[in-house]
């Protein structure tokens, strides 16, 4: 009777440890939303220093968040929650590694306003901006939608606007972090190292 048992046990056992052998080393169950159809992706913004085209990061990690320097409340805790993922991060990880902070207020932001506020986080971080047409035309690239609310006067203002963090790798972008989830700052880095 024992050995009759042991027989279909051991089958079984083999079937697992086959199994096992079989599947791939490495995966990672992503925390943020994985696009399973990379979306091709690519602009040319102002920062201070000039153009900046995303296709000449290549070979880098981008993390790119559309707000504005007036923002009171989810762009500076997005920043913060950046920054605390990228300096979570090894050196070697942060060369590999660029975030960009796009300015959904080109009327008030300036190339050197949005890299400064972005600078503000890290010394890393990089703000851009571009004409209205330009962020309209980027924003519309990535499905961001933004629009200015509570207007008081020129100048005095809010802007709704999404506030995804994009990931972009080789021109493609690959993943999406929502508001709630970028603060959980160790599934953030664990998505970026799988990345990586």
């Amino acid at each position: 009777m024992k050995g009759k048992l042991l027989v279909p046990v051991l089958a079984v056992l083999a079937l697992v440890g086959l199994a096992y052998w079989l599947l791939p080393k490495g995966s990672h169950s992503f925390y943020g939303t994985r696009l399973l159809n990379p979306k091709p992706v690519d602009f040319l913004l102002q920062s201070p220093s000039g153009p900046v085209r995303l296709g000449e990061m290549r070979g880098k990690l981008v993390l790119i968040f559309f707000g504005y320097v007036h923002c009171p409340d989810v762009c500076p805790t997005t920043m913060l929650a950046l920054k605390r993922a990228y300096e979570a991060l090894s050196p070697e990880e942060q060369n590999r590694v660029q975030v960009v902070f796009i300015s959904v207020d080109p009327e008030r932001d300036t190339p050197e306003i949005a890299d400064q506020y972005a600078k503000g986080f890290h010394p890393r971080f990089l703000g851009l901006t571009g004409s209205p047409e330009t962020i309209q035309e980027v924003a519309r690239t990535f499905g961001v939608y933004y629009q200015k609310s509570q207007y008081r006067g020129p100048g005095e203002y809010l802007v709704d606007h999404t506030a995804t963090t994009f990931v972009v790798l080789e021109g493609k972008l690959v993943l999406l972090f929502s508001p709630d989830k970028v603060e959980e700052t160790q599934r953030v880095v664990a998505d970026l190292r799988a990345l990586l």
